[in-house]
């Protein structure tokens, strides 16, 4: 059953400190997000990110500001979707002067001549091992169905693929790549 409560009562429940507020929200405003995102990206960016990614990055920006600024309020229809559109479409063209930058700028792209590109290298029997035992130990730290997540991202699925083969929320499936980050970022920092 959808939660009912209003956008302003949601906003101000998650920076209480009630994650499911956020969880409502996101559910409510991320799939016209990534299909706002969609229809406004240009082609540069469209080139080098998803959609999907631009959509998350709008709510992690609104729910990161919210724990910490109250001003950040729903218009007078009592909606966060005026606010979400501004914002996405401002990453949208940050993101575009981003991939325009000289060294980006894809109109700069030469392909390499056949007899000039390197041979491509082979990992080592000790670079596959390591790479073997971290990955072991990353997905030690998660139940089942995050690892099986994880083994999908790992595999170069998208979000929404991995979403619907585990019959979870895009948001659980970004949660759960953030998580590993921190706890690959963990191992990394204690060897």
């Amino acid at each position: 059953m959808p939660d009912l409560r209003r956008d302003e009562d949601l906003l101000v429940a998650f920076q209480s400190g009630d994650d499911g507020a956020g969880d409502v929200l996101f559910g409510r405003y991320y799939s016209r997000l990534v299909e706002l995102v969609r229809r406004r990206m240009g082609w540069r960016v469209a080139r080098n990110e998803e959609s999907s990614d631009v959509a998350q990055s709008v709510l992690r920006s609104v729910f990161r500001r919210s724990r910490c600024d109250t001003t950040i309020q729903p218009d007078e229809s009592g909606s966060l979707w005026p606010l979400l559109v501004t914002i996405a479409v401002h990453k949208l063209y940050n993101r575009d002067k981003f991939w325009q930058r000289q060294r980006r700028d894809a109109r700069r792209e030469v392909p390499l001549d056949d007899g000039l590109t390197a041979p491509p290298q082979t990992p080592t029997p000790e670079d596959i091992a390591t790479t073997h035992d971290l990955i072991e130990q990353l997905l030690q730290a998660f139940p089942s169905r995050r690892k099986r997540i994880l083994e999908l991202l790992l595999e170069g699925r998208a979000t929404s693929d991995v979403a619907q083969m585990v019959q979870v929320s895009e948001r659980t499936v970004y949660t759960t790549r953030v998580a590993a980050g921190e706890v690959l970022r963990q191992f990394l920092t204690d060897d």
